[in-house]
């Protein structure tokens, strides 16, 4: 099992920066949300590494090594430049969360050693053995060894009266393979497909689901992960899909819902929808869809504080339903004409840009002015570049016509 419980410490982790910052006036000082997911990808890491030390030797859990890594390692993993991860770790060695760390030289990184409290790891054992308890077991002598004294199988008989077949072995049996190589198995699925609580097995496959984007799910794990391995991936993504959900919770309670009194029961509700919008996103797409749901909840706010008296929105435990087209789904196409309106924005500002920078320079005394036709060229090479011929015939006959009226009118 996981040395250190994302979940637990990530939550540590949020109440030690909101006492931080409550505590400190001067906000220069203050740790940021990228401080914190920086946090967050060291505490993997360093989870990761106190596994694998741990499975060659019992490490002391009062007397914790430290993390042995370096800026290049933390700016692949927080998704953040090298200067980035050194102003990071300076602000959280200033706010206690990171309590000391030991430098090795530019080729060799550093150690950190993170606060404790925040960890909270005390009291959690390993489930394996470590690797130099199993080898010091295997010199023992024959005598001081352990053997198993069981002298029937574990494994139930087989039953086949009534033409019924062993649901256990045909349970375990499709674990390795599809198409059992017992005779006593067909090709077709057999009833742990569908459940049986006598084996534990069920047979289902999750299906490949899509996020809002198109994209894929993640896929299946390689066989040759270890069960370790596999719960930290786990306990990674419940973690994180934990942190953006009450993010946006929170975001949503102080803003759309700040005046409404609501229960505990609806808060409840609303937490479970909202995982439901992120549990489809991929690990590395999760950042960017919960910046757009942001952005999405801002368009709401905006909208209903145009006519608070007449405009409001559902409860979350109706208003989060994915299902519901009248509740945040529907925030969806408010979006896309918001992105499609900055978009046609953005080319007619870089349009009269170009457009300014040509006339101004006409408007100069000959001495001081640049080519004509250099600059000329210049500016139809930028707008070229945003694939719309309509801007080029348009500043064409800004510049070339030189009539302001025909500036103004397209301005307007």
């Amino acid at each position: 099992m996981a040395i250190i419980q994302y979940s637990t410490a990530f939550n540590a982790l949020e109440g030690y920066v909101n006492q931080h910052n409550a505590s400190t006036k001067d906000l220069s000082s203050h740790i940021r949300q990228a401080m914190i997911l920086t946090t967050q990808e060291i505490i993997k890491i360093y989870s990761i590494s106190l596994l694998k030390a741990n499975s060659i030797a019992a490490i002391d859990l009062q007397n914790l090594p430290p993390l042995k890594t370096n800026n290049v390692q933390l700016a692949k993993r927080a998704k953040a430049s090298t200067r980035t991860i050194q102003r990071h770790l300076k602000r959280l060695m200033e706010a206690n969360i990171i309590t000391k760390k030991i430098w090795h030289g530019s080729n060799s990184g550093y150690e950190l050693f993170i606060n404790p409290n925040i960890l909270l790891i005390g009291g959690v054992k390993a489930v394996n053995k470590p690797q130099k308890e199993l080898q010091s077991e295997k010199l023992k002598p024959t005598d001081n060894q352990f053997f198993k004294n069981f002298r029937t199988t574990t494994c139930p008989h087989t039953d086949t009266s009534n033409n019924y077949i062993n649901n256990i072995i045909i349970g375990v049996d499709k674990l390795k393979t599809k198409a059992s190589s017992l005779p006593l198995t067909n090709g077709y699925e057999s009833r742990n497909a569908t459940s049986n609580t006598f084996t534990g097995y069920t047979g289902k496959i999750d299906p490949t689901k899509k996020n809002d984007a198109g994209e894929i799910e993640r896929k299946s794990r390689a066989t040759d992960q270890t069960s370790a391995e596999i719960s930290e991936v786990d306990q990674a993504r419940s973690a994180s899909l934990s942190f953006y959900v009450k993010s946006l919770w929170k975001l949503a309670r102080n803003t759309i819902y700040k005046e409404h009194y609501l229960t505990q029961s609806q808060e409840k509700t609303a937490l479970k929808l909202l995982h439901l919008w992120y549990e489809p996103v991929s690990d590395r797409q999760l950042q960017n869809v919960h910046e757009v749901y942001v952005s999405r909840l801002g368009i709401v706010l905006k909208y209903i504080a145009k006519d608070p008296t007449k405009r409001y929105v559902q409860l979350p435990d109706k208003y989060f339903d994915p299902k519901n087209p009248s509740g945040f789904t529907g925030t969806r196409i408010w979006y896309q004409k918001q992105k499609k309106r900055e978009y046609e924005v953005r080319l007619k500002l870089i349009l009269q840009a170009q457009i300014r920078r040509f006339l101004n320079n006409e408007k100069k005394e000959t001495a001081k002015q640049k080519p004509r036709l250099e600059l000329f060229r210049s500016c139809e090479t930028r707008i070229g570049k945003l694939g719309q011929p309509e801007l080029l015939n348009a500043f064409h006959a800004s510049v070339l016509n030189h009539s302001t009226h025909t500036y103004l009118q397209f301005n307007t």
